[in-house]
C-alpha cells in the first residue's frame, strides 16, 4: 500500500490515519453518533513507522532479537489504539494520529 504521507515517525512512534467504520443496523438507521461517543479505541491503518519500532527483520551481530513477544508492525496495517492516547495531527488537509507503539492495543 503506497501511502501519500509526507512526513516519518521518529523513535518509538507510530502514523495512522484513522479509519471511519459506519455502524448502520440492517434496517438503515444509523448509529454512528451513538457509537463513537461510548468507544475508547479507534481503528486506523498505519502510514509511517518510526526507526525503534521491532521490525520483522531485525539482526543485531547476525542473531535475531527477539521482541518479548509483541507483534512487529508495518506500513498498511489495520489496527485498533486509544483514542485518548493518541496526538492528532493536520497535514495537507488529512488528519492523522501520532501514537506511542507500545499503546498500540491490536494488529489485525
Amino acid at each position: 500500500m503506497q501511502s501519500k504521507f509526507k512526513g516519518t515517525a521518529l523513535n518509538f512512534n507510530v502514523v495512522v490515519k484513522e479509519k471511519f467504520v459506519e455502524n448502520k443496523t440492517k434496517h438503515g438507521i444509523d448509529l454512528t453518533g451513538i457509537v463513537d461517543a461510548n468507544e475508547k479505541s479507534k481503528r486506523g491503518i498505519v502510514v509511517s513507522v518510526g526507526e525503534l519500532c521491532p521490525s520483522v527483520n531485525v539482526k543485531i551481530f547476525g542473531f535475531r532479537i527477539p521482541f518479548w513477544k509483541r507483534q512487529a508492525i508495518k506500513i498498511g496495517d489495520d489496527i485498533s489504539f486509544d483514542k485518548y492516547k493518541a496526538t492528532s495531527i493536520t497535514l495537507d488537509g488529512v488528519q492523522y494520529n501520532i501514537i506511542y507503539y507500545s499503546d498500540i492495543s491490536l494488529v489485525f
